[in-house]
C-alpha cells in the first residue's frame, strides 16, 4: 500500500515538471483596450480641464489685484483729504480759539476789569445793554461748540486715517499672496502642459491599437485577443524595427557566449527611429552597466507573450513605462552607447516576459532559457519572427 502512494506521489510530483512550461498568459479581451482608451481619453481631458481651471484662476487673481490695486489707490486719495481736513479743521479750531479770547475779554468783571463793563454800559438804554451781554455769551458758546465739534471730526478722521492704513496694509499683503499663488498657477499649467503631448500620444496610440484589433475581427467586450480575435496572420507576425537598413551580425556564438539578438544598421545613423516591431507595452527603460540605452516591450501574439529588447540607443523617444505602442511608435534611435562597436541597433525578441514568467524570472534565467530554446532548434528569436534578409548587409526599404 505505501508503495502504491509512493508511486501516485512521484506521478503528482513528476507531471507538472514534463508538462511543457507556458507563460502565465493574462489573458486581454476587447473590452479591457477599450476601458484602456477610454481611461487615456479621461486622464487627457482631465489634464485639460486642470490647464483650464489654472488659467481660469489666474485670471481671476489677476483681476482681484487690478481691484486690490485700484482700492489702495483710492485709499490714498481719501487719507490725502483727510489730512487735509484735519489740517483745515485745526486751523479753524485756532481760529476759533482766538476768536474767543477777544470775547472773553469782555468777560472779566470778575477781576475788576473795565472793559466789560465798558462794553455793556456803553448802551445807551437797557434793550441795548441786556443786548450786547446776551452776544457776548452766544458767540462764547457758539465757539465753544464749534471747537468740539472739530475735535470730535479730528479724532474721527486720525480714526480712519488708521483704518485706511490697516486696509491698505491688508491690501499689499493680499496682493503679494496673489501674486505668489500666480506664479504656483503658472508653473502647474507649465507642468500640465508638459503632460499633454504624453497624453495625447497614448491616446492616439490607444486608439490605433484599438482600430487594429477592430481590423483583427474584434468586436465584443468579452473578446479575447489572439483567440476570439486577432488570430490572423496580421497577429502573428512582427514588423522590422527600421525602414530603411541592413543585418550586420546574426544571432548565434561568438567569443564563448551566444549572442542573442540580432544587429543592425542603417545609412542614417544616429538619426535613424526604431520603431516598436508591433503592438504591445513598454515594461523597462532602462541603462545597463556599460552605459547603453535599452527599451523592453512586452507583445502578445497568438497566445503567446514576447518580450523585445532594442539595445544601444543613442536617446528614447516621447516614450514612458507602461505606454501601449504600436509599429508606429518611435521608441529612440539608433546610437551605440554601453559597450559597443560602432552605431547599430541589438534586437532580442524571444518568447517569454521579462522577469515575469518562471523561465525568465531572472536575467540568468532568461539567457538560460533563450540559450535552449537557441541550441534546442525551437527559436532563432528575431530570426524567426521578422523577415529578415538572410545575408548580411542586404538592404531592406521598408518595415
Amino acid at each position: 500500500m505505501m508503495k502504491h502512494i509512493k508511486k501516485i506521489l512521484l506521478i503528482v510530483f513528476i507531471i507538472p515538471i514534463l508538462l511543457p512550461i507556458t507563460a502565465n498568459a493574462e489573458q486581454t479581451t476587447f473590452g479591457q483596450m477599450l476601458d484602456d482608451l477610454s481611461k487615456a481619453e479621461k486622464d487627457l481631458q482631465n489634464n485639460q480641464n486642470s490647464i483650464n481651471g489654472a488659467k481660469g484662476q489666474i485670471k481671476s487673481d489677476n483681476a482681484t489685484i487690478t481691484n486690490l490695486k485700484n482700492d489702495i489707490e483710492n485709499m490714498k486719495k481719501e487719507t490725502e483729504e483727510l489730512t487735509q481736513e484735519i489740517a483745515d479743521s485745526n486751523a479753524e479750531i485756532e481760529s476759533k480759539k482766538q476768536q474767543t479770547k477777544s470775547v472773553i475779554a469782555y468777560l472779566q468783571m470778575s477781576q475788576g476789569e473795565n472793559a466789560y463793563l465798558d462794553y455793556v454800559f456803553g448802551g445807551e438804554t437797557i434793550t441795548e445793554i441786556v443786548y450786547r451781554l446776551a452776544v457776548v455769551e452766544q458767540i462764547t458758546e457758539h465757539n465753544d461748540q464749534v471747537v468740539t465739534e472739530l475735535e470730535a471730526l479730528i479724532k474721527k478722521n486720525e480714526e480712519r486715517k488708521v483704518e485706511l492704513k490697516n486696509k491698505e496694509a491688508q491690501a499689499e499683503e493680499k496682493i503679494v499672496a496673489l501674486n505668489n499663488e500666480i506664479s504656483k498657477l503658472n508653473n502647474r499649467v507649465s507642468a500640465l502642459g508638459d503632460l499633454s503631448p504624453g497624453l495625447e500620444q497614448e491616446v492616439k496610440t490607444k486608439k490605433d491599437l484599438v482600430e487594429f484589433y477592430k481590423s483583427q475581427g474584434c468586436k465584443n467586450r468579452s473578446d479575447v485577443i489572439g483567440k476570439d480575435c486577432a488570430v490572423t496572420a496580421g497577429n502573428g507576425i512582427f514588423y522590422r524595427p527600421i525602414r530603411k537598413g541592413y543585418i550586420t551580425s546574426f544571432i548565434g556564438y561568438r567569443w564563448g557566449s551566444l549572442h542573442r539578438g540580432l544587429d543592425m544598421g542603417s545609412p542614417d545613423g544616429r538619426n535613424t527611429p526604431l520603431y516598436s516591431v508591433g503592438y504591445g507595452r513598454i515594461t523597462s527603460i532602462w541603462r545597463d552597466s556599460a552605459g547603453a540605452n535599452n527599451v523592453n516591450v512586452e507583445y502578445y501574439k497568438g497566445g503567446t507573450y514576447y518580450t523585445a529588447i532594442y539595445a544601444h540607443m543613442s536617446r528614447y523617444g516621447n516614450i514612458y513605462k507602461n505606454m501601449d505602442v504600436t509599429p508606429d511608435t518611435i521608441l529612440g534611435y539608433m546610437g551605440d552607447t554601453g559597450y559597443a562597436f560602432g552605431v547599430h541597433l541589438h534586437l532580442e525578441l524571444w518568447p517569454c516576459r521579462l522577469y515575469v514568467d518562471n523561465n525568465c524570472r531572472s536575467w540568468d534565467n532568461y539567457t538560460s532559457f533563450v540559450k535552449r530554446l537557441y541550441d534546442s532548434g525551437q527559436s532563432r528569436g528575431a530570426e524567426s519572427y521578422i523577415g529578415f534578409p538572410s545575408k548580411t548587409y542586404q538592404y531592406w526599404y521598408s518595415k
